[in-house]
Formats: structure tokens, sequence, C-alpha cells
């Protein structure tokens, strides 16, 4: 698949290797193999490259040639992603979303908006559904949440909002510390490699293990220019790779519940189980309302709100 010519990417992430990275590692892994190191994916974690929030603007700039680009970080700059961030969808597994995303990101109306930016969506990057980890008394009740101040972006943060919470998008690197000086009692992440990977589980007592907030849009994206400049073998080989990266994905949050659930345990985390009534409530208070209000936002924008949303929960199931 070489077309033999000399190739270097910069990918610029945030945090350390963890499971949300596990397929751009392997992708770089098989990229390498199969052109016997003329095209490498070099990896630079830490924000090294860039503050998480300003990826896209790296992208635009030509800064490096790719990037995770979560939507929630930043949602003025990629207000259409936004629909993925909504909170309660019916996304019911890895594959689902895996499938959700690479239809939706290949919308007209994604396309552009991230053409806007120079970018263009190399990859979905699949990620368990958010769940809430947290220190102090658990949120057993609506009124729980009353006061709460709880790490959660786009969608997931009107929800927690909607249900009393105070709602913070802080970037991912900088959760630890934020719990760490009482800026925050509970923190949204992905279950169960979120906790461990930013040590939210070092500093909690309690995660709630049936309610999912919903999910989050950080696709592999590169900068047009980048992908333009590709040898087409090349941009060929990425496409062909694609399934097998985000199936090492997969196998590594699998891997990732077998070993933080038992930990969790270990350290005295409660796992906290709602009752069916209040999650009830909690998706009439906190779901369809927040739905309603983004498509009238989207559509105030030009954005096609309701068209996106129903494309997702037609994908989604037929997906499931």
């Amino acid at each position: 698949a070489a077309a033999g010519e000399k190739v270097e990417w910069n990918v610029s992430l945030w945090g350390n290797k963890r499971a949300a990275s596990a397929h751009i590692e392997s992708l770089a892994t098989m990229v390498a193999e199969r052109t016997g190191g003329d095209f490498t994916i070099k990896i630079h974690y830490g924000g090294a490259l860039s503050a998480p929030k300003e990826n896209i603007d790296g992208l635009k700039i030509g800064a490096f040639e790719a990037a995770l680009v979560c939507g929630f970080y930043s949602p003025g700059k990629l207000p259409a992603s936004m629909a993925l961030v909504l909170p309660f969808l019916p996304i019911n597994s890895l594959d689902a979303q895996e499938k959700v995303h690479e239809v939706f990101f290949a919308h007209p109306a994604l396309v552009r908006e991230f053409a806007g930016w120079n970018a263009r969506v190399v990859s979905p990057t699949v990620l368990p559904d958010y769940k809430v980890m947290g220190k102090g008394e658990p949120p057993v009740t609506l009124e729980g949440w009353k006061g709460m101040r709880v790490r959660a972006g786009g969608g997931q943060g009107q929800a927690v909002a909607k249900l009393g919470a105070i709602p913070t998008s802080m970037p991912s690197s900088e959760i630890f510390t934020g719990m760490e000086r009482g800026l925050l009692d509970a923190v949204a992440l992905p279950f169960s490699y979120g906790f461990s990977a930013f040590r939210v589980d070092e500093l909690s007592s309690w995660y709630i293990d049936n309610l999912s907030l919903g999910g989050v849009n950080c696709p592999l994206t590169s900068s047009t220019t980048a992908w333009n400049a590709l040898p087409a073998d090349y941009q060929k080989l990425i496409d062909e790779l694609r399934p097998k990266a985000l199936a090492a994905q997969k196998a590594s949050h699998r891997e990732a519940d077998d070993k933080n659930v038992p930990m969790f345990a270990q350290k005295g985390i409660k796992a906290i189980k709602l009752s069916d009534d209040v999650l009830a409530e909690i998706a009439r208070v906190g779901g369809t309302p927040v739905w309603e209000e983004w498509i009238a936002d989207a559509e105030s924008k030009g954005i096609p709100g309701r068209e996106l949303l129903d494309l997702i929960l037609a994908t989604a199931k037929s997906s499931s």
C-alpha cells in the first residue's frame, strides 16, 4: 500500500496514553508497518503541541497535521457537532456509536463546519457513555443534585444544570486539581477508564452505576491541507485501517473495565444505583427539554438541528 513517500504526521493530544487514544496508537502502528516506516504518525501527549480547547485552531493554522478535537471544549467553534453530546441519546453500544458517528460526520453540514477550520474528520473516537463519580453525599434523589459542582460539558452540562447542579466544562487534564482544591464535587467522564486515567478515583467515594449522561464527540481530525498532501495510497490505507483501529479501541475499553471496576471497589468507592422513578424523573427534567433547546438554537444559526438529531436517532435505532 506504500507510495514510497516519506511523510510524518504530528498529532496533538492531552493527558496520557489511554483508552481514548487507543485507536490512534493502533492506527500509527499499523500505518508504519504497512508502509515500511515511510508514513509515521507521531502522537504528542500532555498538550505539548496545543491546549485541548485550541486543537481545532492549530489545525486551521497548520501547527500540526492532526488532533483529537472535542466539540464541547469549544462549542462556539463547532456548534453542529454538539448534537452528539446531547444527554440521554439512545446509543446503546460502542458498535452503534461507531456507526452513528460515521454517518453523522459525513453529513454535509458537518463537512462544511469542519472545512471552515481547514479540517476534516479522519475517524470517530469511540468512547463509553459518561457516568458520574464524586465525593461527599451522592445524589440519590433529584433534590440531591442541587448545588453540586459537576464537571460536565455541552448538553450533559445543560442536563445537570436543569437538575440543579452547577456545571463546568473544565478540560479533563485539569480535573484532578479541581477536585483536590474543592472546586468540584463530582465529575462526568467515560466509564470506566476516564476516572482512572485522570485519577478521579483517588479522590472519590461513589459513582452512579446506572445513570449514563450521554456521549461525547472527539473525532481524530486532520487539517484538510495535510490530508490533501497525502499520497492517494496513504489516504486509502487510513480508510482501510480505520475499522481495525476502532476495534482495538473497543477492546481497550473492555480491558479497562475488567481492571478498573474491581479496583474501584477495593478503594471503597461505592457503586450507587438510582431507582427507576428517579431515573425517569432525571430524563424528564434534564433530557428532552435540552434536545428542544439545542434544536431551536442550532436552527437560529442556520444549522439543520432537527434533521441532525433525527439522523442520530434513526441511525442509533437501526444499529441497535
